[in-house]
């Protein structure tokens, strides 16, 4: 009896095989990966809208709008920089970075604080 073929069934190579199968594997790659971004940024958008302060000033329409534009331009590069620290491949990040961008909508100018802090006591700068 053969063994059995292992199978890769993380979040990216079903999207990637999807879109392979609907579009034609020239596309597949960058449909499946944009695919995961925009569907950890919807996920991350919902979470984000239930976590928001009724008090917030800025209108959802515009929330959407810039955690969109942010996902899509920050989600590879964050992913690739915590895949040079976390033993996890960059498109396994994809989809939990793209959701943790618009998820945590009054928590960000914290966590660059925090990121800041860390940075500066890496390099050794004074505080």
């Amino acid at each position: 009896m053969a063994a059995p073929v292992d199978t890769d069934l993380n979040p990216f190579a079903v999207a990637v095989a999807v879109a392979g199968a609907l579009l034609g594997p020239k596309f597949a790659y960058y449909i499946g990966a944009y695919g995961l971004i925009l569907t950890g940024w919807f996920g991350g958008l919902l979470y984000g809208l239930y976590r928001r302060s009724v008090d917030a000033k800025m209108p959802i329409w515009a929330y959407a709008m810039c955690t969109l534009i942010g996902s899509l331009g920050a989600t590879v590069p964050a992913a690739e920089f915590a895949s040079q620290y976390i033993p996890i491949p960059l498109t396994t990040l994809l989809f939990p970075v793209a959701f943790t961008i618009p998820a945590v909508p009054d928590k960000w100018s914290a966590i660059a604080l925090w990121a800041l802090e860390r940075w500066q006591s890496m390099r050794g700068a004074p505080r």
